[in-house]
């Protein structure tokens, strides 16, 4: 159909995006959306929610303009390019790998980090994860990745805090409780070129050296070889993998805390006997330095037994990453779909908004829901993550020695869901964050029209991080083998979708439970290949099952939010009277 139009040409086209901007830059992330505050007061604890409610509202204030726009200019293309940059040597050629970056991102990430998320003095674990989760609504951003990263080291030294080495204890500290107000990055360093996620096969090698080092150091141990992927290589401190030489554990992986630099060194911009060889150039997470380096007697300090690095690694580290990849996109799919749906009410052809054509109601439908279950289940797994005291298994070999065995079923769950969640929802994210950038037509491939382009490179690296699909599925499948004689597979599926409806109760019980009885997914023979295909399509199936009962649980009721509404709300708030008002209370 032709829809002819009797107006006259105008040379001086008065058509303009300014109430649209106007929405999408005076609105607050917290403040302004009723879902995320219904999520808040469902899992909050009544006792902590005024103290919480007061924090976030003062955050939020700074994470939806001041620290928005920061994100924002660093991402433009020529701020890009220079996190691309390390400068190997001085004026006077001493080596000293400096990473460039741009003033946005380092402004941004002292702010961040100013905020002493891991303190205990100053956050819970609830308003540590709200705090975090508001923060990933800028999306990764050059600061996510060392956040999620100073996490895990944090939670893994804790575990060993009362056998770490003085030297480890500082470590532990300066990123965790901070010194006068400054607070240390954390990174991990575990693939190597061989394999990313076949941490195994690591080759890098720690020897211990009692004879005193170039750098004055003795009886400690030192690292040797090449890290391959190694993201936030501005840190202070990286949690780093590696083999132990001359010992019992010589074919297994240890965890090492390795500082940067050694004391009174950063000023100097003397490393701790390691080079940067080059930087990344990748496809998202362009703010965000990622190298290849080369350890040359680099000074480390133990974390844990040497014998059980690559369980805690695995178990805590990386566990913690993939809860942080789920929620962090969760987080920017709220702000994502926002966007693109109130541009889609904003916007009109044909004389009506696109959000009433009959195509684009079922999209904005598809994608809304999206944004609301994958935020209803991150809330709901991350409960059960602050159940347990933010405390995680290294192993199911430790799991196992757990006497209670409704609290070892609870505990593998919150296991497998953390898997779970990070396959799907980076499955899932980049086809969704594609779809709300066809909402705006042309105008959602020009980075400086929308973030949407940033969240959507992103996310393309986010689906990479610690694990791939095919290997977190293929170590789901292998740890319900090992627990099949205390938890059958059937009887996991029924608690994990407690609530739902029955028949899809039964449905998914059955159809998990063949799957997982499937002796080994490491054969190329038909069956199994049949079997890794049902299992790569029921795996979503069975995750959005979770989803959506998170979402039947929150019971949210409010009305979708209206673009002229929001306009008329938002311009009154920003008004001098209104002002005025404000200010008199």
């Amino acid at each position: 159909m032709v829809v002819m139009s009797s107006q006259e040409g105008n040379q001086n086209n008065p058509y303009n995006f300014d109430d649209f901007l106007f929405v999408r830059d005076h609105f607050n992330y917290y403040k302004d959306d009723k879902f995320l505050q219904a999520l808040i007061n469902k899992y909050l604890p009544q006792e902590e929610f005024e103290k919480i409610d007061k924090d976030l509202r003062a955050l939020s204030d700074y994470v939806s303009f001041r620290f928005r726009d920061l994100a924002d200019k660093a991402n433009e293309l020529e701020n890009r390019v220079k996190v691309t940059k390390v400068k190997h040597f001085d004026a006077h050629n001493h080596r000293i790998d400096r990473i460039e970056r741009c003033l946005e991102t380092k402004i941004l990430e002292r702010e961040v980090f100013s905020l002493g998320l891991f303190d205990p003095t100053r956050n819970s674990a609830w308003s540590r994860f709200i705090k975090i989760f508001l923060l990933y609504e800028n999306g990764e951003a050059g600061v996510m990745c060392p956040v999620a990263c100073s996490h895990g080291a944090v939670e893994l030294m804790q575990k060993y805090e009362g056998t770490l080495s003085p030297e480890a204890k500082t470590i532990l500290k300066s990123i965790r409780d901070g010194e006068n107000g400054e607070y240390k990055l954390g990174a991990q360093f575990v693939s190597e070129i061989q394999g990313g996620s076949d941490v195994p096969a690591n080759l890098v090698e720690a020897v211990f050296e009692k004879e005193e080092g170039k750098d004055g150091m003795s009886n400690v141990w030192r690292l040797y070889g090449q890290k391959f992927f190694c993201s936030a290589i501005q840190a202070d401190y990286a949690i780093v993998t590696a083999k132990p030489k001359n010992m019992p554990s010589s074919t297994r992986i240890a965890a090492f805390a390795v500082p940067s630099w050694l004391p009174g060194n950063k000023e100097k911009e003397i490393r701790n006997s390691y080079t940067i060889d080059r930087l990344k150039q990748k496809l998202g997470t362009a703010e965000l330095p990622t190298a290849e380096i080369t350890y040359d007697g680099t000074v480390a300090y133990p974390v844990g037994p040497l014998e059980k690095g690559l369980a805690d690694i695995v178990g805590i580290v990386l566990s913690l990453s993939r809860l942080h990849v789920a929620f962090g996109m969760a987080a920017g799919a709220l702000r994502v779909v926002r966007e693109a749906i109130l541009y889609s009410q904003f916007r009109a052809a044909f004389g009506v908004p696109i959000s009433s054509f009959p195509m684009m109601i079922n999209q904005i439908n598809e994608i809304d829901q999206f944004a609301k279950r994958t935020a209803a289940a991150t809330f709901k797994i991350y409960s059960e993550y602050i159940h347990f005291n933010e405390e995680l298994i290294s192993g199911i070999r430790e799991l196992e020695k757990i006497k209670d065995i409704e609290e070892c079923k609870r505990r593998f769950r919150l296991r497998e869901l953390i898997m779970l969640q990070k396959i799907v929802v980076a499955d899932e994210a980049p086809a969704m964050i594609r779809k709300a950038i066809s909402f705006y037509g042309g105008h959602g491939i020009m980075e400086d029209f929308l973030s949407s382009p940033r969240f959507h490179r992103d996310a393309m690296i986010m689906e990479l991080w610690e694990g791939p699909r095919n290997v977190l599925l293929t170590q789901i499948h292998r740890d319900f083998s090992r627990v099949k004689d205390w938890y059958p597979a059937d009887d996991f599926c029924r608690d994990l979708l407690e609530g739902a409806n029955s028949d899809i109760i039964e449905e998914y019980s059955s159809e998990f439970n063949r799957i997982m009885s499937h002796d080994s997914l490491l054969r190329n023979d038909e069956q199994t290949l049949a079997i890794c295909q049902d299992w790569e399509e029921f795996s979503n199936k069975l995750f959005i099952a979770y989803q959506e009962q998170a979402l039947k649980e929150l019971d949210y009721t409010n009305k979708p939010m209206k673009f002229s509404k929001l306009l008329r709300e938002l311009r009154k708030r920003e008004s001098p009277e209104f002002q005025e008002q404000i200010a008199i209370q």
